[in-house]
C-alpha cells in the first residue's frame, strides 16, 4: 500500500498525487503521523539558486516502489531526489526560475505518472516521472508562479491541468497533449494557486483563484466562465482553501488578501460570511483542521505582520496568535509530526533560518531547528517508506555547506506511525465499512462529505460521491475492473477516515 497516497488527504473532489500539501482544495494537512519530537537532518541537498516558494511533491514518480521527492529551484532547475538520502534521479532544466509546486498524475492515462510544473520561462511544462524527458509544454504570455492543479474539471472523464499566469490569465489545459481547452482573463496577474471543489452543490466542478486585480473569482471548470467574483481591497497573492467550516453543510471559500484581511466568502455565491483583520498583508495561505479536539473545524493562516493567527472557522475569531521572527509568507503545513495524537503547525518565515514547530492546539512551540536563511513552505510526508510522516524543507540562502534543501526525521528512524484519528463530528454511531463487494456508510447527521477509491498506487479509481449526504445508511457499489488492494477515502465535516479492502 502506498502509505503517503492513501493517508495523506487526497482531495474532496478529485483525486491526483499529492500537491499543494495532497489535496485540490489546499486544506493544506496530513494525516500521517510522524515521530519527531528532536528532529534530525536526515539529509541534505545543494541546488544553485533559491528553491520553490511552494510545497515539494513526494511520491513514487517512476514506478520503483521506491518515494521521489520533486522540488524546484530559482536556477531553472526541478530536481527529483531519492527520499531515502537525497541523491538526484534526474534533473530538467527550463528556461526560467521554477517557483511553484509541481503535480504529480496519470494526466494522459497512460498508466504511468507525470509531473506538471511551471516556470518563469513562461511555460507551463509536463514531465514523465520515469527519467524527467519532456512529454508537452504550453506557453502562456508571462511568467508562471502559479502552482497547477489537476482535476477532471469538465466531467468528460479525462484529466486536465489549470492553473494561472502573470499574463492575467487563468488556463485550462488537457492533460493528455496540453492544448488549451479554456482561458479566463482577470484583470491582472495570477500568482495565486487555484483550489477546485463543487463550492456550490450542483453536481460541478468549479475552479477558485485569487488575482492581483483584487478579486477572488470561481469559474466553472467545464468552459472557465465565471460563476461569481467577491472584490477585496489589494492584491489577492494567497491561495484559496475550501472547506466547511462552520458546520452548516456547505463549502466555503478561505482566503487571504493583501489588504490585511482573512475572508470567509460563501461557495455558493462568494458572499462574506467574516472577515479577519490583521496589521499586515496575508499573502500565505490557509491550512484547515480541527486543531484542537472540539469537533470544529480552525483555520491557522501566516502574515506579513510575522505572525501565524488560528482562527475559529464558525465565525473568524481569534483562538491563538503565535509572533514569529519574520514574515510567515508562503504556506504552512498542519501534521501530527511527532506522533501524539494532535495537529502541530510547520512555519514557513521570510527572513529567518529557523523552522518552527508549533502546538496547533494553542500556538505553544513544541520544537525548533535551525537549517537555512528563509524558510519556504514546509512539506510533510513519506519519503522513505517507513509509515511515517519525515519533513522536506526548502532554503533561500545555503547554509555554510551550501545546502538549500533538508530532510528533517527522527534520530530513532520510527516505522509505521500510523494516521491522526480524526472522528470528530459525526458521533459514535458513525460507521465505515466495507461489506461483501459494498462499501456501507451510516451517517447519523446530514454533513457535506467525499468518499474516493484509490488503489495500491494511489491513484484515482472511482469518486463514488461528493455533496451533502442524509442521515441513515448508505450503500456503495465501487466499479473496480482489476483485483488488488483498494482504500475507501472518506472525508466530512471534522474528519476523515479510510478504509482498505481487498478485490
Amino acid at each position: 500500500m502506498n502509505t503517503l497516497t492513501m493517508l495523506t488527504l487526497l482531495g474532496t473532489v478529485a483525486g491526483t498525487w499529492p500537491m499543494w500539501g495532497g489535496d485540490l482544495t489546499h486544506q493544506s494537512v496530513q494525516l500521517l503521523k510522524g515521530a519527531i519530537t528532536s528532529p534530525v537532518i536526515k539529509w541534505r541537498f545543494a541546488t544553485g539558486d533559491w528553491v520553490e516558494w511552494q510545497y515539494a511533491a513526494i511520491a513514487d514518480v517512476d514506478g520503483d516502489g521506491a518515494k521521489e521527492v520533486v522540488i524546484g529551484s530559482r536556477d531553472h532547475n526541478l530536481y527529483c531526489l531519492r527520499g531515502t538520502d537525497g541523491t538526484v534521479k534526474w534533473t530538467f532544466t527550463a528556461g526560467g526560475w521554477v517557483y511553484p509546486a509541481a503535480s504529480i498524475a496519470d494526466v494522459d492515462g497512460d498508466g504511468r505518472l507525470e509531473i506538471v510544473i511551471g516556470s518563469w520561462d513562461r511555460n507551463v511544462y509536463c514531465l514523465r516521472g520515469s527519467d524527467g524527458t519532456q512529454k508537452w509544454a504550453f506557453a502562456t504570455g508571462n511568467s508562471v508562479y502559479s502552482s497547477s492543479a489537476v482535476s477532471d474539471v469538465d466531467g468528460d472523464g479525462k484529466l486536465e491541468v489549470v492553473v494561472g499566469s502573470w499574463d492575467n490569465k487563468v488556463y485550462c489545459l488537457r492533460g493528455s497533449d496540453g492544448t488549451q481547452k479554456w482561458a479566463f482573463t482577470t484583470g491582472l496577474w495570477v500568482q495565486s494557486s487555484p483550489a477546485i471543489a463543487d463550492v456550490d452543490g450542483d453536481g460541478k466542478l468549479e475552479v477558485i483563484v485569487g488575482s492581483a486585480d483584487y478579486q477572488v473569482y470561481c469559474l466553472r471548470g467545464s468552459d472557465g466562465t465565471q460563476k461569481w467574483a467577491f472584490t477585496t481591497g489589494n492584491y489577492v497573492l494567497s491561495s484559496p482553501a475550501i472547506a466547511d467550516v462552520d458546520g452548516d453543510g456547505k463549502l466555503e471559500v478561505i482566503v487571504g488578501s493583501s489588504d490585511c484581511k482573512v475572508y470567509c466568502l460563501r461557495g455558493s455565491d462568494g458572499t462574506q460570511k467574516w472577515a479577519f483583520t490583521t496589521d499586515s498583508a496575508v499573502q500565505s495561505s490557509p491550512a484547515i483542521a480541527d486543531v484542537d479536539g472540539d469537533g470544529k473545524l480552525e483555520v491557522v493562516i501566516g502574515s506579513n505582520n510575522h505572525k501565524v493567527y488560528c482562527l475559529r472557522g464558525s465565525d473568524g475569531t481569534q483562538k491563538w496568535v503565535y509572533t514569529a521572527n519574520s514574515r510567515v509568507h508562503t504556506p504552512g503545513v498542519l501534521v501530527d509530526i511527532d506522533g501524539d495524537n494532535r495537529f502541530e503547525y510547520l512555519v514557513p518565515q521570510y527572513g529567518s533560518s529557523t523552522l518552527y514547530c508549533l502546538n496547533a492546539e494553542n500556538g505553544s512551540v513544541a520544537w525548533q531547528i535551525t537549517l537555512a536563511n528563509n524558510i519556504h513552505a514546509p512539506f510533510a510526508g513519506d519519503i522513505d517508506g517507513d509509515g511515517c510522516s519525515e519533513i522536506i524543507v526548502g532554503t533561500h540562502d545555503p547554509d555554510a555547506q551550501g545546502y538549500r534543501v533538508f530532510a528533517l526525521d527522527d534520530p530513532g528512524n520510527a516505522q509505521g506511525c500510523g494516521t491522526v484519528d480524526v472522528e470528530e463530528g459525526l458521533g459514535s454511531s458513525f460507521e465505515f465499512k466495507s461489506v461483501g463487494k459494498s462499501i456501507y456508510l451510516f451517517m447519523p447527521k446530514e454533513a457535506q462529505v467525499s468518499l474516493a477509491i484509490y488503489d495500491a498506487q494511489g491513484r484515482l479509481v472511482q469518486r463514488l460521491y461528493d455533496g451533502v449526504l442524509s442521515s441513515g445508511g448508505h450503500t456503495f457499489n465501487p466499479t473496480l475492473e482489476a483485483k488488488g488492494v483498494y482504500m475507501a477515502v472518506l472525508r466530512y465535516q471534522g474528519g476523515m477516515r479510510s478504509l482498505k479492502f481487498i478485490r
